[in-house]
C-alpha cells in the first residue's frame, strides 16, 4: 500500500520509557496501522505493561533518530520525525491511551486496531509507544510502529 512505512529501533532497556517517539510534519496526517514491542534476548517470563498514547504537550523529547522504511519502493521518504530508545521524555502525554495492556514478555505486545478504529494523528501532532513497567534487569526489545502517511 502507497504512503505506509514502519519505524523500528532495538534498545537495550532498564527502566519504563518511551520507546518510540513520532511527531507528524505540519502538511500531513498519519493512520497508526500498528504497533509491537518483542523482547530479543530473556527466555524467562515476566509481565509488562505498555502502550500507545497522543502527546499533548511535544516538548523536547531525546533520543535515538530512527529512519522509517517504506513498504513501496517508489515511495517519498516518510515526513515524521521519529526517534526511539527514549532519555528524555516529551513534556506531556495524553492520561487516556489509544491502546493500554499487560503483556508477557515471552508473547509481546501487539496492538492492531481494525480499520474503522484506527487512530489518525493530526498535522504537527505526536504519539508515543511506551514502556510502562521497567523490566527486571537489562533486556533488548524490539519496538515497531506501522503508520500510513496521508498528505505532505
Amino acid at each position: 500500500m502507497r504512503g505506509v512505512y514502519t519505524a523500528e529501533i532495538e534498545a537495550g532497556v532498564t527502566a519504563a520509557k518511551s520507546l518510540i517517539h513520532i511527531t507528524v510534519p505540519a502538511d500531513s496526517v498519519i493512520e497508526i496501522l500498528s504497533a509491537s514491542i518483542t523482547n530479543s534476548d530473556i527466555d524467562a517470563t515476566e509481565q509488562l505493561e505498555a502502550g500507545v498514547y497522543h502527546v499533548t504537550t511535544i516538548g523536547a523529547p531525546v533520543g535515538t533518530a530512527i529512519t522509517p522504511e517504506k513498504h513501496e519502493t517508489g515511495d517519498a521518504a516518510s515526513g515524521v520525525t521519529a526517534i526511539g530508545n527514549l532519555t528524555t521524555e516529551p513534556t506531556t502525554y495524553n492520561t487516556i491511551a489509544l491502546d493500554h495492556q499487560g503483556f508477557s514478555n515471552l508473547n509481546g505486545y501487539r496492538y492492531d486496531p481494525l480499520p474503522e478504529e484506527r487512530p489518525i494523528v493530526s498535522p504537527s501532532g505526536a504519539f508515543g509507544l511506551r514502556l510502562l513497567a521497567a523490566p527486571d534487569g537489562a533486556t533488548n526489545l524490539i519496538a515497531q510502529v506501522v503508520y500510513r502517511e496521508i498528505g505532505g
